[in-house]
């Protein structure tokens, strides 16, 4: 019985490419089927090369994490001067959150502080989920 180097299929003619990948490369199973061993038997390894039509590989790709328009700097000067009225949270695009802030000088200015912290440490969020960004150069 032939098989596929490449993805092991069985092939069944040897003459034709291999109906799962298109490989030329085959081997074949030629030893008989042994019983049992017996527990007197040792066991021994044997290595066949094995021949791939195909380079097999990883390949790497770069993915860009999208920035919002807004920026961390602008954000961060504005929380800090009047973060207690929420004019950073409108800002970003966070309207509600920034009347509600307004209305309670920025959650008894608790929520203030923990804006700042989060501003400085690159985890708040734009009205779409996408961090600050930074300015580069």
């Amino acid at each position: 019985m032939a098989y596929c180097a490449y993805c092991k299929t069985t092939v069944l003619n040897r003459n034709q490419k291999c109906p799962n990948c298109g490989s030329t490369r085959f081997l074949m199973d030629d030893e008989p089927m042994r019983a049992e061993p017996s527990p007197q038997a040792q066991t021994v390894f044997v290595e066949r090369p094995v021949y791939v039509e195909r380079p097999v590989y990883v390949e790497r790709t770069v993915v860009v994490q999208p920035r919002s328009r807004y920026s961390w700097l602008a954000a961060l000067l504005l929380c800090f001067f009047v973060g207690t009225f929420g004019i950073h949270r409108f800002y970003v695009g966070k309207v509600a959150s920034g009347l509600f802030y307004l209305i309670t000088f920025g959650v008894f200015g608790i929520g203030w502080i923990i804006d700042l912290i989060m501003i400085l440490t690159g985890s708040f969020m734009d009205r779409y989920g996408l961090p600050l960004k930074h300015q580069e150069g």
